[in-house]
């Protein structure tokens, strides 16, 4: 018996269609691209035309985040040569500061 993902992408494929969303390698190998310090604290949240947007857990990670900008988008390009990426922005998460820090209790 065939898995129902297997069966709905032979179908897509049949039909000339995109069996993936060209930007769901970006999504999951974000941890890659970002590096495993910003990739645990960061997220990508959508891409629209063209657009990467990167949530964070701190403001200070925002400011980290466009420091590496030329970095980021280079390596997500090379993640998804199939789509269009002209730009990444960031923001801060609305549950910023309501978490401890991974890693450990929070500070007292």
């Amino acid at each position: 018996m065939r898995k129902i993902g297997d069966v709905l992408r032979d179908f897509l494929k049949e039909r000339g269609w995109p069996a993936e969303d060209p930007y769901a390698p970006l999504f999951r190998g974000w941890g890659e691209i970002a590096g495993p310090e910003l990739g645990s604290r960061t997220r990508v949240v959508e891409v629209e035309d063209g657009v990467i947007v990167v949530e964070v857990d701190h403001p200070g990670w925002l400011q980290m985040l466009l420091l590496k900008k030329r970095s980021l988008l280079e390596a997500a390009r090379k993640a998804v040569p199939g789509g269009r990426i002209e730009d990444l922005r960031g923001r801060v998460s609305a549950s910023a500061g309501r978490r401890p820090p991974s890693g450990g209790p929070p500070a007292r």
